[in-house]
């Protein structure tokens, strides 16, 4: 249990929310729960894990990791490819003339630097001329004291990062003040706006999904709903055949698909794939709701295998509330769902629900909060959360074309 480490990632955002990066996080877990034990060896053991033992490109795609170092990193950083990683210089290293030769050093050799819950102090004019990058936690400061900090820093080359983005007034507050990037979990929320109707093609979406999460649909009329749109046929078929999919031989009919992998199963990825069609949402929000799904999915596989395509389903339809722009009790009252999907969505309780709430906890990268005593119950270690955690990614990464 000691030596086990458990890595969660969070996106970073540019102003048109395309992901730009992930900052990797991780705790050392102990004893049902997870904290930060020993803070070089878990950024060791990160590192070695996740430019060694997993594909890094699997993990952070084509963007950048960024990755908390400690001083001692920081003076003896490990060989990997500059290409990839971001140094994130924590709040609390010293500085002092020996960091600002390292940072010197680490700039000559390719290494991009970011300065992680950036405070300005006179000492900091040190170290602002090697940053790439400088974080600010907007909770942190005033709305006096972040205008004044961003201009500050207007001077200087870094790009600024705005965390704790939780709410799209604060996305576009800060982009108005000149900042580049954003971390928080605005994303996933709805955008409210008084009196904002639902649009024609949005409910359309939505009685779609209506008739795909119907527990009592049967396998005509699952492949007459899909089968009714070319472009979902389409998505659908190409998704099926997919490496993670299709073993034996190519399936060329929604019948053959749904005989391959099952009622329930492929009315989840049919509903995957109806909310792939809202064209108005960033990607971003597809990934972080298929990422979600396949988590929760595989979860379901350990917890109750038979029910393994409800978990996935409850996974995707808990992003509901950022698709359509209101709160998930309303969008959910929308549609006939079966009572405990209904209540894991809306309660987080059950099986269904416990599973949705750790999904999003280690989405949201808030390890300490999961709910480690329901995963030893049903004999879910640590490791193994890494490993769902990392193919439910590496799974989106295979059909992200199919649903483009």
């Amino acid at each position: 249990m000691h030596d086990q480490v458990i890595m969660a990632r969070q996106a970073i955002y540019d102003q048109d929310i395309n992901v730009v990066a992930y900052e990797l996080l991780f705790r050392q877990f102990e004893t049902g729960s997870a904290t930060i034990i020993d803070g070089d060896a878990a950024t060791s053991d990160l590192l070695i894990d996740a430019f060694t033992q997993w594909d890094i490109r699997e993990i952070v795609g084509n963007t950048k990791a960024f990755v908390n170092f400690t001083r001692k990193l920081i003076e003896n950083p490990p060989p990997f490819d500059t290409q990839h990683l971001v140094i994130e210089v924590l709040e609390d290293v010293p500085i002092d003339q020996q960091l600002v030769e390292d940072l010197k050093t680490l700039g000559e050799a390719g290494y991009t630097i970011a300065l992680d819950d950036f405070v300005h102090t006179p000492k900091a004019d040190l170290i602002l001329p090697f940053a790439d990058v400088v974080k600010i936690d907007i909770l942190q400061l005033s709305p006096e004291e972040l205008v004044q900090h961003v201009k500050l820093l207007s001077p200087y080359k870094a790009k600024l990062l705005a965390e704790k983005v939780e709410t799209y007034e604060e996305f576009k507050n800060c982009m108005e003040l000149g900042f580049d990037y954003f971390q928080g979990y605005f994303l996933c929320k709805p955008e409210i706006i008084s009196n904002k109707k639902v649009p024609a093609s949005k409910l359309a979406v939505l009685q779609l999904l209506q008739q795909l999460q119907d527990p009592n649909i049967e396998m005509r009329e699952l492949e007459t709903v899909i089968s009714s749109d070319p472009v979902l046929s389409f998505k659908t078929l190409k998704l099926v055949n997919a490496a993670s999919y299709a073993k034996v031989a190519k399936i060329e009919s929604i019948n053959r698909a749904i005989n391959y992998l099952g009622l329930r199963t492929l009315s989840s990825l049919a509903s995957l794939l109806a909310l792939s069609n809202l064209s108005d949402k960033p990607n971003a929000l597809k990934d972080h709701s298929c990422v979600r799904a396949k988590i929760c999915e595989l979860l379901g596989e350990r917890i109750s295998p038979g029910e393994a395509s409800s978990f996935f389903s409850v996974g995707l339809l808990s992003t509901l509330d950022a698709y359509f722009d209101k709160s998930l009790s309303e969008v959910v009252g929308m549609l006939t769902l079966r009572e405990d999907v209904e209540t894991a969505l809306t309660c987080q309780k059950g099986e269904l629900g416990e599973a949705l709430t750790i999904a999003t906890k280690l989405q949201e990268a808030d390890l300490n909060d999961i709910n480690w005593k329901f995963l030893e119950q049903h004999h879910i270690s640590p490791d193994q959360l890494n490993e769902i955690y990392q193919a439910s990614i590496s799974w989106y990464q295979g059909v992200r074309n199919s649903i483009a």
